[in-house]
């Protein structure tokens, strides 16, 4: 039956069907079964070439909670096939919905098991962070889908863009952090990384504490996307975003 679940979710990431929430397919499926489903897409996607570079958090502030009737955070594996290049056109989806987020990716020197992972493990663990984008392809249910669904399909279709340089975290306070987002050269907003869950590096032991109820753990060279620090932004075909940080440089994107 997992297997037939596995391929359902495929094709509902490929778009090849039309869209069908995994509470529907499961009636009454719990988180931690969509975990379960999470970390076995994962294993099946790495079995078939790809590889799981890290996690990232979705939800970790109100204001992307309450644009999105999300109560709590959910957290989604990260495939390298996810990643694009700065430098190179991000294609669009025709008729899909495409939403950016500016985000603090933070990269692992050590590995991170919980239970019980604090934030001083994490600066222990930490080699260092990098200014991110993620964009989302509203491709799975539109704007409705089920928690169960984000879980499962890890979160949403779509990528994301890691600018550079790599940043220490010794003396840099992420809390403060600034990030502003521009959109044609237009603001569209800004924040700081005290949006997500108080503390970037905090969502970082979230999602470690959270794996180890499924036997996972984060690993040295992972990394983790900590979640968006401002409302998301739409984005269509000729559009460009740029985030600027205070202190972590800039990263973009293009879209075609």
């Amino acid at each position: 039956m997992t297997a037939e679940i596995l391929d359902y979710l495929e094709e509902q990431i490929a778009c090849s069907k039309p869209f069908k929430d995994i509470i529907a397919v499961v009636p009454g499926i719990s988180i931690d079964d969509s975990y379960r489903l999470m970390l076995e897409l994962a294993k099946r996607k790495s079995e078939k070439g790809d590889r799981l570079i890290g996690y990232k958090a979705a939800y970790t502030s109100k204001a992307m909670q309450q644009a999105n009737g999300m109560e709590e955070p959910i957290v989604g594996c990260l495939m390298r096939s996810s990643v694009a290049d700065e430098a190179a056109p991000i294609t669009l989806k025709p008729d899909i919905h495409t939403i950016v987020e500016p985000e603090i990716a933070v990269l692992l020197k050590k590995d991170l098991a919980g239970p019980g992972v604090t934030l001083l493990d994490v600066v222990a663990a930490v080699e260092g962070v990098f200014p991110a984008i993620e964009f989302a392809d509203w491709s799975i249910g539109g704007k409705t889908r089920s928690r169960q669904m984000g879980i499962a399909t890890h979160k949403s279709t779509g990528g994301i863009v890691i600018g550079g340089p790599l940043t220490s975290i010794t003396g840099l306070d992420l809390r403060t952090e600034g990030a502003s987002v521009y959109l044609k050269g237009e603001p569209r907003g800004s924040g700081t990384g005290v949006e997500v869950l108080g503390n970037p590096l905090g969502v970082v032991a979230e999602i470690a504490n959270l794996l180890s109820r499924y036997g996972a753990k984060l690993e040295a060279g992972m990394v983790l996307m900590t979640g968006s620090i401002v409302q998301a932004v739409p984005v269509v075909a000729g559009d460009y975003v740029q985030v600027d940080f205070t202190r972590l440089g800039s990263v973009r994107a293009r879209f075609v």
